[in-house]
């Protein structure tokens, strides 16, 4: 007899086809059926033990899981509500609309898959809201290649980000751009004859170019957009995409440079960490940051990051800033002053809050602002494709 445990179906030598075909129904039937369970229990448990319904459950299952196993449930509250022509997922998918039965009947006469069935989707007769993933590509290989990767940093981060597109469709994701670095870069033109010119590192080496190479073609062979522009930076493109998209839009590096983008709109990722699922296997988990989070942390709004990085600067990138003032001073001077000229124009007319040596500081990086402003500033008016569709 077979042996059937939490991970793993213990196959006798001996099955033949009928017999696996008769588990295969059933292990199919369960699986359809088990988010429903899970659900149903949920809100049960809920109404009868409003202070401590969660112990139905063992400590180890996802709360996310069974919190969106309720909502769907609730949204579909009697047996017959519940379409059993579509999948779970297509459930899940209309339980908002206030006419989701009548288009879960359309989804199933017209035989649609979850796939089709999210681009069919709309709310109130409105099309579904797009969601762009602007990817820095750049950022991913240079992580990967200096993690150790070498030769597989290519196909590793072209597959990685295949399958992360993957997982963010099935929450709603409808548009990918993958962005580049130009090989001329304005930035370090404009700083060719300084002493330290922006980002003084040494060339990079002809094999990480060559798993660059690999990486955009292997996404482009896969039908993602790939974009560079001359001169500018995959940062600049983020921040363009980020300013010009009718849309949602998650940036996807993890970069402090692109928090002056936030907007109610726009978040960006700051972590990725896998942690075990409601099944006991590995799944992944993002962190995103959105504006107001970023300006809790910091105390500085998104829309005057860019000063605060011309005063703070920036070792990573080369960027001076103002000499001896650091991180903490520059949080000090925005939140008094409020914009990099308003410190700058305080120090020129000695102004008392500001300590001599640090308005001397300012001076200083006054002599080269604007070129400064510009090395931290992305811009936000590149002209970018827009047939991000996927």
């Amino acid at each position: 007899m077979s042996k059937l445990r939490p991970q793993y179906f213990d196959i006798p030598k001996n099955s033949t086809l009928e017999s696996l075909q008769s588990h295969g129904n059933s292990f199919a039937e369960l699986q359809r059926g088990v988010l429903w369970w899970i659900g149903d229990l949920a809100r049960y448990a809920e109404s009868r033990w409003p202070d401590k319904w969660q112990q139905v459950f063992p400590e180890w299952v996802s709360p996310g899981l069974i919190d969106r196993c309720k909502g769907v449930a609730r949204a579909y509250p009697n047996e017959e509500d519940r379409n059993p022509l579509c999948t779970y997922t297509q459930h899940l998918q209309a339980c908002r609309r206030p006419d989701r039965k009548e288009f879960l009947e359309e989804v199933a006469r017209k035989g649609l898959t979850s796939d089709e069935s999210r681009t069919a989707a709309r709310t109130d007769g409105q099309p579904a809201a797009r969601w762009l993933l602007a990817v820095d590509a750049n950022y991913w290989l240079n992580l990967w290649w200096h993690s150790g990767n070498g030769v597989e940093s290519g196909h590793g981060v072209a597959g990685w980000l295949q399958r992360t597109v993957s997982r963010l469709k099935d929450k709603g994701l409808t548009d990918v751009v993958m962005c580049f670095d130009s090989p001329r870069n304005f930035r370090k033109e404009l700083t060719a004859d300084w002493e330290k010119p922006y980002k003084d590192r040494p060339p990079k080496e002809p094999e990480f170019l060559h798993q660059l190479q690999i990486c955009r073609d292997l996404l482009e062979k896969d039908g993602f957009l790939c974009v560079s522009v001359d001169g500018f930076e995959a940062d600049d493109l983020l921040v363009s995409y980020a300013a010009q998209f009718d849309g949602k839009v998650t940036l996807f590096v993890v970069d402090k440079d692109l928090r002056q983008a936030l907007t109610d709109n726009v978040n960006m990722l700051t972590g990725v960490r896998w942690e075990d699922d409601e099944f006991g296997e590995k799944t992944i988990r993002y962190e995103w940051l959105t504006a107001k989070q970023h300006t809790d942390e910091t105390g500085i709004p998104p829309g005057k990051w860019a000063d605060w990085q011309a005063i703070a600067g920036d070792s990573v990138d080369s960027i001076q800033g103002a000499a001896g003032i650091g991180k903490v001073g520059a949080t000090q001077l925005i939140q008094e002053f409020g914009r990099l000229d308003a410190v700058i124009e305080a120090a020129r007319n000695e102004d008392e809050r500001i300590k001599p040596k640090k308005r001397e500081s300012i001076l200083e990086l006054d002599e080269n602002v604007e070129i400064v402003r510009q090395l931290v500033t992305l811009r936000r008016n590149v002209e970018v494709p827009t047939n991000t569709r996927v």
